[in-house]
């Protein structure tokens, strides 16, 4: 697939700053077992009552770039399985921040991730949740969060309990491994702390290609092009993508070959989500990355290039954060493979198959194994 970039409008923007923190009343009674642990670090440190898993707060030492926080072992919270945690913070393309866990009896410190963010690219207001091996909270311990020259990027942090839950899941190719109040699923590479790797390649499943129109993580700043070849005719399409920066209350909105069909679609989130900041006009922001999607009806697709056009409709008072994209693709639909009904034949005559054209003609209805496809080099 080819890309090719819109020209960009220029935006004048200030940001004054962001008020990040959450408005905890401590008079609070301590929930259930599943409680989760709040902290906030902006503009003021705010703590939650601690959950009844928790035995002690959470230590915060900003000389050394670091916090603290204990959890006990499994066996005291039965109902308790895993733990995960989520961080908010001001990604400046430094790696983000360092997780750590260390033994109950402080003998061994293990790494859970070397940098939550995203690599050398500044992406600004970001969050990653990282499930905790059990391998590590079976016997207790500490959690140590590190962000070493960049503490005061640190935003918040959240520390909730899970159980685990038995699920089937169709198909071989995701793994997903954690789930959230939302019914929002996340994969084992989205939580367990290592960089995500881009999305790339076509793969061809049956009928269905998933086709990759720009899988590296790039700039919004009002609109981007994507070309997509086809070869023939199509049943219909799901664009797909990733943004990360987008106001709630903005949209993505879609053209293809210059006609507009929608915008782009994001499953819901709850508001007591620990990705969930406010800015300094107090309007509610999601940080990290959220998924989207559109159907394409195939009326608006050709045989031929295919301009799809991504264009950035913001919102009134927002504060004008950079918008980012990432894994954008199309999933394309083909017609199955024509059948053909075999010959009517004299129930009374003699039979005479041979074996192997029997087994030709069976195999002839089954669906391809997945195929992954050469990808086009992306234009600069």
């Amino acid at each position: 697939m080819r890309i090719i970039r819109l020209h960009h409008l220029i935006m004048a923007t200030l940001v004054l700053g962001c008020a990040w923190g959450r408005a905890f009343d401590p008079s609070l009674p301590a929930g259930g077992t599943f409680d989760p642990f709040l902290l906030a670090l902006k503009p003021a440190v705010q703590m939650s009552p601690l959950p009844a898993w928790m035995e002690a707060p959470a230590r915060i030492d900003p000389e050394n770039s670091c916090i603290e926080v204990e959890i006990p072992p499994l066996w005291r919270q039965s109902s308790v399985d895993r733990y995960a945690v989520t961080l908010v913070f001001d990604d400046g393309g430094d790696g983000g921040p360092i997780l750590e866990w260390r033994s109950q009896d402080r003998s061994h410190t293990s790494t859970i991730s070397y940098g939550l963010g995203e690599g050398d690219n500044p992406v600004g207001l970001n969050s990653r949740t990282v499930l905790i091996p059990q391998a590590l909270t079976k016997e207790g311990g500490t959690l140590v969060i590190l962000y070493r020259g960049k503490f005061d990027s640190l935003m918040s942090v959240a520390v909730r309990p899970c159980r685990e839950n038995a699920t089937a899941v169709i198909g071989s190719r995701n793994a997903p491994s954690l789930m959230d109040e939302g019914l929002q699923v996340y994969e084992d590479r989205e939580v367990n702390g290592i960089p995500l790797t881009p999305l790339t390649g076509d793969l061809q499943k049956g009928t269905i290609v998933e086709a990759e129109l720009s899988a590296p993580l790039e700039p919004l700043e009002s609109a981007i092009e994507f070309v997509a070849p086809l070869d023939g005719p199509v049943e219909g399409a799901m664009l797909k993508l990733e943004t990360l920066g987008l106001d709630p209350e903005a949209s993505l909105l879609v053209e293809v070959n210059k006609k507009p069909i929608g915008s782009i679609n994001f499953p819901g989130f709850e508001l007591n989500d620990p990705s969930i900041v406010t800015d300094w006009n107090g309007k509610l922001i999601l940080a990290g990355w959220r998924k989207g999607s559109l159907f394409v009806p195939a009326r608006f697709l050709l045989a031929g290039d295919n301009s799809i056009v991504v264009s950035l409709k913001r919102s009134e008072m927002e504060t004008g954060r950079k918008v980012f994209l990432r894994n954008s693709q199309i999933h394309l639909r083909f017609a199955p493979r024509p059948f053909t009904e075999p010959l009517t034949t004299n129930a009374h005559a003699p039979i005479d198959v041979e074996v192997g054209k029997e087994v030709n003609a069976q195999s002839a209805f089954e669906l391809p194994e997945d195929v992954v496809l050469p990808t086009v080099p992306v234009a600069p």
